[in-house]
């Protein structure tokens, strides 16, 4: 009787032991690939950057004609794939580690590089590109606002991908290309808008008035509107 405890013993013992052991294993292989793709996102970031780089000197100092060519569909499809990525990272890693908050400074810095050349080839060829600048917050006190408004703003993309660029910033990230946008765009709470940089709508509630809004933008002068909304 007393070997049979023994035997029950270790049997209970050994399957503690296997249990923790895949436990572990099962952690560090998620930290593991989540740390893989935050070095994927990186290096994805840093060729995004360079091709937008590359493009806009071309056009501001070798004087290179940039219309006609469809670098920047690429160019806009990887952004678009590093903020879904980025997005991943914070459910994985947290919206507050340090390597996350890095690689979304330098997205956000990426994402202005972006804005400025599709600038350029709206004025300098007609390319017709609506954008929409996405202020918001993951704070508690507005992350399920924001989180609402960034479902409608998807849908409005998928209608009108062809001709609209949506460019996401957090209002609470520390950094200085933060603190000039909010200043510059007169943002002193969150979620908002700006279409078009012309026209700002804080906290749209449906589909209907942010493509609305789209509309009357490409009719309005070169000042700026604010709009709030209930």
């Amino acid at each position: 009787m007393e070997n049979r405890k023994i035997q029950s013993g270790r049997r209970y013992f050994w399957s503690f032991v296997i249990a923790t052991v895949l436990f572990v294993l099962v952690i560090y292989s998620s930290y593991f690939f989540s740390y893989v793709e935050l070095k994927r996102v990186s290096n994805l970031q840093e060729d995004v950057a360079y091709e937008i780089f590359e493009d806009k000197l071309d056009y501001t100092l070798f004087e290179k004609n940039v219309c006609g060519g469809e670098v920047f569909e690429e160019v806009s499809k990887d952004l678009n794939f590093q903020g879904r990525i980025i997005d991943d990272l914070e459910k994985k890693f947290g919206k507050n580690n340090e390597d996350v908050l890095f690689q979304k400074k330098f997205y956000t810095l990426v994402e202005l590089e972006h804005l400025e050349f599709i600038n350029i080839l709206n004025d300098q060829c007609d390319l017709g590109m609506a954008t929409i600048l996405f202020f918001y917050s993951n704070e508690e006190k507005g992350i399920e606002q924001s989180e609402e408004v960034g479902r409608l703003l998807n849908t409005v993309y998928a209608r009108n991908s062809d001709s609209l660029l949506i460019y996401s910033f957090d209002v609470n990230l520390d950094s200085n290309l933060i603190s000039k946008l909010k200043l510059k765009y007169d943002i002193s709470e969150s979620p908002v808008i700006v279409v078009n940089e012309k026209i700002k709508i804080f906290n749209p509630q449906n589909l209907e008035e942010i493509e609305q809004t789209l509309e009357k933008s490409e009719d309005e002068s070169d000042g700026s509107s604010i709009i709030y909304l209930n």
